[in-house]
């Protein structure tokens, strides 16, 4: 009997990781402005048809907060079908909170799809940790689903391999990823900190091996793995952890981003001396 499963689905999350600080967003989140007005839009790479749940982790300083999640559908036509809402009472706790829409099927259809935020209490809150996992119905497994990825869309990057071994590259627990010109491609800023305690944000090694390859494969059931080799051309960042990749690299990337999202999956590795 095939078994009930989920695959987190990724796509244009990381996307933010190009606008974000640097700074230490593991403790503090990424801070946005609620109420009066203001909103979060977030565009989400869901499929249509398709069963979902969504969820983030918040807070605030503010008393007796009370936030808004809605999944919008948002037709070719502009037309904006309201999918689900769920409200959250965030309490007098200034700890974080997982706020989460519980499954929910897509509507048949072209079109997108957008996460918004809205709040009862104007102020500043703060957010990580966004998830989107694709449910599987009993008759459905992995082997189905990149099957069918697979056919729809060719062949795609699964993980990004550094090759710095010609540095004095570090390992490191925030270990990041910057173009040329200086630009934040990837920081492993949205890492809750049990992922970055035990299996870290990027995976080392010397030599490519199978068992570093098991980083970047889409998923245990289905062994395809197919990873974008870059040359580092630089160290970064005080400890030298971090590295620089050229323009070039940095193009490639960005594109094959656009098929498969793997920076989501913290599929990267770093090969060091």
């Amino acid at each position: 009997m095939q078994k009930k499963s989920k695959l987190i689905v990724t796509g244009s999350v990381l996307l933010m990781l190009l606008f974000v600080s640097s700074s230490s967003l593991l403790a503090s989140g990424t801070v946005l402005m609620l109420g009066a007005g203001q909103d979060f839009r977030f565009d989400l790479p869901l499929e249509a048809g398709k069963s979902y749940t969504i969820s983030m982790a918040l807070r605030t300083d503010l008393a007796d907060a009370t936030v808004t999640m809605t999944l919008c559908q948002i037709r070719n036509n502009n037309e904006v079908i309201q999918h689900h809402i769920s409200r959250h009472d965030l309490g007098d706790s200034e700890g974080w909170q997982v706020l989460n829409i519980p499954e929910v099927k897509t509507l048949a259809g072209h079109g997108r799809f957008e996460l918004l935020l809205t709040a009862d209490e104007a102020g500043r809150y703060y957010w990580r940790d966004l998830k989107v996992e694709r449910i599987f119905a009993a008759s459905e497994n992995s082997d189905q689903y990149w099957s069918e990825k697979l056919a729809a869309q060719g062949t795609f990057y699964t993980g990004l391999v550094v090759d710095a071994r010609h540095l004095d590259v570090k390992r490191g627990m925030s270990p990041r990823i910057y173009s040329e010109s200086g630009q934040l491609l990837y920081g492993g800023v949205l890492a809750g900190e049990d992922l970055v305690q035990d299996r870290g944000v990027v995976g080392y090694g010397t030599e490519l091996t199978s068992e570093l390859l098991a980083r970047i494969t889409v998923d245990s059931e289905y062994p395809y793995v197919a990873p974008l080799v870059v040359k580092a051309i630089g160290a970064a960042d005080a400890a030298r952890t971090g590295v620089y990749v050229s323009e070039e690299d940095t193009r490639r990337i960005l594109e094959a981003m656009v098929q498969y999202d793997f920076f989501a999956r913290y599929a990267v590795i770093f090969l060091v001396k």
